[in-house]
């Protein structure tokens, strides 16, 4: 497949920043992307998510973009996270406790700062760290997305997401960074943090 050469070079950036790592499996049949934030704070603004009414600054470590091939389809349904500090120290999210409810899904204690879940600042200033840190420019959002997944998939200290990303690309990108000798941040499998929710 043709890419545009202005979108190969600013992804070439944006893997060779020292925030980002790649991950793929041999069979280049799962990719991802992780970007590390060092915790710094990610704001929510409390006004436009539906579990909780706080603007806050949480301190987040790390996104992480997973996408798996199937059928010769790129597919990153539930399969990205935000972790983040949760414990409420320091002014960052508290996750507190859960109510005793019969519905499926989680209700935050009334101590607790809510779910971000839905709170649209907060995915947006995470895109804005990812441009201002990661060296992400936002013509790139055709080949990377993400978006809150569903409300069952959210738990403490991660943000569960949906991804939209065509590994494809992505692995072209790595293929003509390796042939020039551009350096990128790999990560091994053992290093890949999912989450699984029972």
């Amino acid at each position: 497949m043709q890419y545009n050469t202005t979108l190969i070079k600013l992804a070439k950036t944006f893997l060779a920043n020292k925030n980002v790592e790649v991950y793929t499996n041999d069979e280049r049949t799962e990719f991802s992307i992780c970007v590390d934030v060092h915790n710094n704070r990610i704001w929510t603004d409390g006004n436009r998510g539906l579990w909780s009414t706080v603007a806050k600054g949480v301190k987040v470590r790390h996104a992480n973009f997973l996408v798996s091939k199937y059928d010769e389809e790129w597919n990153g349904g539930l399969a990205g996270t935000v972790h983040y500090d949760g414990s409420g120290e320091d002014g960052t999210w508290y996750d507190g406790g859960d109510e005793e409810t019969a519905l499926i899904n989680k209700v935050k204690a009334k101590e607790s700062d809510g779910m971000i879940y839905t709170d649209t600042a907060f995915l947006a200033n995470l895109q804005k760290y990812m441009v201002e840190h990661c060296d992400f420019d936002e013509q790139l959002n055709e080949y990377l997305d993400f978006d809150y997944s569903e409300q069952g998939m959210q738990d403490d200290e991660y943000v569960n997401l949906d991804v939209e990303m065509d590994g494809d690309f992505w692995l072209h990108v790595i293929d003509e960074m390796k042939a020039e000798g551009v350096a990128h941040r790999q990560i091994g499998e053992e290093d890949l943090i999912i989450t699984a929710v029972a």
